[in-house]
């Protein structure tokens, strides 16, 4: 089977997109991938089994304005010429394409070529948008070019239209069959680890420091919508507590220098750390020297309705879970024994919650449980099977159409 995949970024490199690659390339499929190329990468590569196929790269054209061109909008035409061209000329069987920015395309391409869509719902992508409009960071060229509106009505008319959907969470399925999308054509594909001991090379806890420090550690983007703000003010009542608490934190974003100085304005510059970006491979490795992973998001229709690879980093890791209100976070713990939850947006909730991580005993039996849960269920194993089930399903579903038709 031939495979063609929708990235709307640059490849590499996406964790997901890379899991879903090596899926299908290791059960003997080949997958053609169309992406972005802000970068001026090679049009043609190789990455992951996968055959890249980057949109060209204009020097001709100023910076912003090839840039410009080549963002992934729902009518952009350039993305719908190399998608048609790239799958067209090798004859894919089906089309799976990530995300709704590219989905309308998407659809329209396999229509014209007589060829099954699957989308990939990573996140409830009007959503994030909406998020947008609630922070500092809006800009008003988002009244244009991410309208949370218009992407409501987008979703609205392709989800119910293609032939399958793969979502992250079960609370996505709801939302879409709501939509008007057939729970039948729905497969949940979970964010989860490559593999069962992907970061989890150390021995959990006794990895850790010995000092009594209760060290917190934070991986992803650094932005508004994902609550280190909670975090920080929660920090910055125990600074004469003991045991000392201390934080760790692994990413870039468009909030990144507002934390710093909002770290330092609290008194917090020896507790808090901000790495930046680092390799991610470095940084699952050094999960397991850590006490408690937090996922302190705001519990926006953003993040109820997907689930954060994070979490399950944190439970092949070994250690146990802080994370917000959020219900699929919230429901796995609770399913798992992983971790402990609080009121989302509410540093005193957070505070109060982290004191129960204080007992040694009790993080290494949520730690304990989680990399059991990662190693039993939420792996690469289960979900990757999930996944190629679900494609080849559509893509005979639609064989068996053309010749109903025909």
């Amino acid at each position: 089977m031939i495979v063609g995949k929708i990235w709307d970024s640059e490849y590499p490199w996406d964790v997901r997109v890379e899991k879903v690659c090596s899926a299908l390339v290791g059960a003997g499929h080949r997958v053609h991938l169309v992406c972005r190329n802000r970068r001026d990468q090679p049009l043609r590569d190789e990455a992951h089994g996968a055959t890249i196929h980057r949109m060209p790269f204009s020097h001709r054209l100023p910076g912003a304005v090839e840039r410009a061109s080549s963002f992934p909008a729902f009518v952009n035409p350039r993305w719908y010429s190399l998608i048609k061209k790239v799958f067209e000329q090798h004859d894919v069987d089906v089309i799976l394409c990530r995300d709704l920015p590219l989905a309308p395309l998407a659809l329209a391409v396999g229509r014209k070529l007589g060829k099954p869509v699957m989308v990939d719902v990573a996140e409830h992508y009007p959503a994030m948008l909406r998020d947008l409009y609630n922070r500092h960071d809006f800009r008003v060229q988002n009244l244009l070019i991410r309208n949370p509106y218009l992407a409501s009505v987008v979703e609205r008319l392709t989800l119910p239209a293609v032939d399958h959907v793969l979502v992250v969470v079960e609370e996505s399925a709801e939302r879409l069959v709501k939509l008007g999308v057939d729970p039948a054509r729905i497969t949940v594909v979970s964010n989860i680890p490559p593999t069962p001991e992907r970061g989890a090379s150390a021995n959990g806890t006794e990895a850790r420091a010995s000092d009594g420090t209760l060290r917190l550690v934070y991986l992803g983007k650094i932005e508004r919508s994902r609550g280190l703000d909670v975090v920080l003010e929660g920090l910055a009542t125990l600074r004469g507590d003991t045991p000392r608490v201390t934080l760790d934190v692994f990413g870039d974003g468009m909030s990144l220098e507002r934390h710093r100085r909002e770290a330092e304005a609290k008194g917090l510059g020896e507790r808090v750390t901000f790495h930046g970006h680092r390799p991610y491979q470095e940084v699952l490795d050094r999960l397991p020297t850590f006490d408690v992973g937090v996922i302190p998001h705001h519990a926006t229709d953003q993040w109820n309705y997907t689930i954060q690879n994070k979490l399950f980093d944190y439970m092949a890791a070994g250690i146990p879970l802080l994370v917000s209100s959020m219900p699929p976070a919230a429901r796995v713990l609770s399913e798992t024994g992983a971790g402990v939850v609080f009121a989302d947006r509410d540093a005193a909730s957070f505070v109060q919650t982290l004191r129960r991580l204080e007992d040694g005993d009790a993080r290494r039996r949520m730690g304990a449980a989680g990399r059991n849960a990662v190693r039993t269920r939420y792996n690469w194993d289960y979900y990757g099977a999930r996944l190629l089930e679900a494609v080849e399903r559509c893509v005979a579903a639609a064989g068996s159409a053309r010749v109903v038709t025909a």
